[in-house]
């Protein structure tokens, strides 16, 4: 069992615990907030899990439009479908535009591997998890593995003012996440957390990440939430470069579906390279 497996057992046990506590006691926790709405109750490390579970359900399968803009160059796409499998995996295939269709990722645990059946080999392979995923500024890992619960120690940061471009000014709750292991693809992640129009949710609006020497490099804004697979989600993901200016990617959930169970064979590097 590696040191990733023994983290996420761990916290999966304290997770529970929390569901628990939240269960035996629903007045107490439902009473208490911060200037926010987020509960007060749930602990960071709580909170850091329902970030996680916001933007995506445990498992799913999904469709992304991803676009990037570079001034002075030409816009570029890429559309992706996406099968994510908790314990397992993640399996991507792009499907547009048509000189890229059939290109196949798989990622496990710390791995994402690629594999281009025009290429004209029949390996597969492995992608740095920190660089960027074909040219945008998503890296490989923010479109393989979209958790931060197993990597990172949280800590609640007090309360701060957001001007977001679709809530408006909105006070959050901050959120801030080191690094607990050197295969974190992050240094540091700071997470601008709402409670929602109404109190109570756990709603994250915004994302800075910073590298291992403390430098603050690119900037993930989520927008469009509405009430998909589940539960309160965003629909539109704008990450933003705050090393070149104008770099922008922004990824379109068009279609996002939870499941219970996903075929194993998705998740096997034979798969890939089928």
């Amino acid at each position: 069992m590696n040191v990733k497996t023994v983290r996420a057992n761990a916290r999966q046990i304290a997770l529970l615990l929390g569901v628990i506590v939240t269960t035996t006691y629903p007045i107490s926790v439902a009473a208490q907030s911060d200037p926010s709405g987020v509960p007060t109750s749930l602990s960071a490390e709580r909170l850091l899990d329902l970030s996680d579970e916001t933007l995506f359900p445990e498992s799913f399968v999904a469709t992304y439009r991803m676009e990037t803009v570079r001034p002075g160059r030409r816009t570029t796409g890429i559309v992706l479908e996406s099968s994510h499998l908790e314990g397992s995996g993640t399996y991507m295939e792009v499907s547009e535009p048509a000189r890229s269709r059939g290109m196949r990722f798989l990622q496990k645990e710390d791995d994402l591997w690629m594999y281009n059946p025009r290429s004209g080999s029949r390996r597969a392979l492995r992608l740095a998890p920190r660089d960027s995923f074909q040219g945008s500024v998503f890296s490989n890992n923010d479109v393989s593995d979209p958790d931060f619960v197993d990597d990172y120690d949280a800590v609640r940061a007090g309360n701060r003012e957001l001007d977001h471009p679709e809530m408006g000014v909105v006070t959050i709750t901050i959120l801030e996440a080191e690094a607990a292991r050197d295969e974190a693809p992050y240094g540091r992640l700071v997470i601008w957390l709402w409670g929602g129009p109404d109190g109570g949710d756990v709603l994250p609006l915004r994302i800075d990440y910073y590298s291992k020497s403390g430098l603050a490099f690119k900037r993930m804004t989520m927008f469009e939430f509405s009430q998909r697979a589940g539960g309160y989600r965003p629909a539109l993901l704008r990450m933003e470069s705050l090393e070149e200016e104008g770099v922008v990617t922004t990824v379109r959930i068009e279609d996002l579906e939870a499941r219970e169970t996903l075929p194993a064979r998705l998740f096997n590097q034979a798969e890939l390279t089928r």
